[in-house]
């Protein structure tokens, strides 16, 4: 079954959506312009589009999905009966569906004119914790939290913001940077618009910037980190790391290393910690202005800029190169 909204039947939805704040549904003390409710009687899939504004995706312990409508103009939110939602819309093309379960919310502006620059129409979804995810913007930035599935989400008008996400995630911004918190599984960042951020993910995080700096703190699971826009950061536990920067220096604390460590900057030093280094077999090639490393049981070539050889017999590939600084690596118990 599918159902439209359609701004023709505007007067109709107003009645609704009074009624609807009238029972509290308000966000930031302020009154959805149009709201809409979808029943779902089984995990769904949000697709969610808009020019027009930032687009927020947020969580309930309902089985039903609620899409609020803020229409605004001249930097205010329009109430349900302010004469001038009408014309803010007829800019605009906006579609919000049920077809099965998949729920679509889409915003499109259709008319450019200086007249109207000042107006737009955000949306703020409030989904069940179980819904897979496509949205993107080009009027605003997203913020999305508590949904679990597979998502993909982009921006280009502002940054994107992730908070406990689960599932399989990738998340792409060129119209400012990307921040992640306590996200559960695989995930996949690109910004040009500015840095990416990630603080507590359990799964393998890819993340690579030419708007800023790359940081990544508290990750289990394998690291593929670059930055041409700033420094790179790293603390994990994981088996495989691979950071490069050719915007500054790049910074790795690792436990758990068991596969590969590949670190390398044009823009900076490097400074690595290996928790228990010193008791791995390592193949090492390491090589900078000037390379500061305490070695034991060490059997290659040791010079002033270049470190080459095998510690505890070898094993684990660890390579370091850069071109901006020097490498210092040490290890922890």
């Amino acid at each position: 079954m599918k159902t439209l909204v359609n701004v023709k039947t505007y007067a109709m939805i107003t009645i609704l959506v009074t009624l609807l704040s009238c029972n509290g549904f308000t966000q930031e003390n302020k009154t959805p312009t149009i709201v809409k409710t979808f029943n779902l009687d089984q995990p769904g899939s949000l697709n969610a589009r808009s020019s027009g504004g930032g687009v927020e995706v947020k969580t309930h312990d309902q089985n039903k999905v609620e899409v609020q409508v803020f229409v605004r103009k001249n930097g205010k939110n329009l109430s349900p009966s302010d004469p001038a939602v009408d014309d803010v819309l007829r800019l605009f093309n906006l579609e919000i569906e049920k077809n099965g379960s998949a729920i679509t919310a889409n915003v499109d502006r259709k008319i450019r004119n200086s007249l109207w620059e000042n107006v737009g129409i955000s949306l703020i979804i409030i989904v069940p914790r179980e819904m897979s995810c496509n949205v993107s913007s080009s009027g605003g930035g997203l913020k999305i939290s508590g949904v679990k599935g597979t998502h993909n989400f982009s921006s280009s008008g502002g940054g994107v913001h992730l908070e406990e996400i689960t599932g399989t995630t990738m998340a792409s911004s060129s119209g400012g940077g990307v921040t992640a918190n306590n996200q559960n599984g695989d995930i996949h960042l690109t910004s040009s618009g500015g840095g990416i951020t990630v603080d507590d993910s359990n799964g393998s995080v890819k993340a690579h910037s030419s708007g800023g700096g790359v940081h990544l703190k508290n990750i289990h699971g394998d690291v593929d980190a670059g930055s041409s826009g700033g420094g790179v950061s790293v603390s994990a536990e994981a088996g495989s790391v691979k950071a490069t920067s050719s915007g500054g220096p790049v910074r790795v604390n690792i436990s758990g290393l068991s596969r590969e460590l590949y670190l390398q900057s044009s823009g900076g030093g490097i400074d690595a910690t290996i928790e228990n280094g010193e008791n791995l077999g390592l193949d090492l090639d390491l090589s900078s202005d000037k390379v500061n490393f305490e070695l034991h049981n060490f059997s290659g070539r040791v010079e002033k800029n270049r470190v080459k050889g095998t510690l505890n017999g070898g094993g684990i590939p660890v390579y370091m190169h850069s071109s901006g600084g020097n490498i210092n690596v040490k290890f922890d118990e």
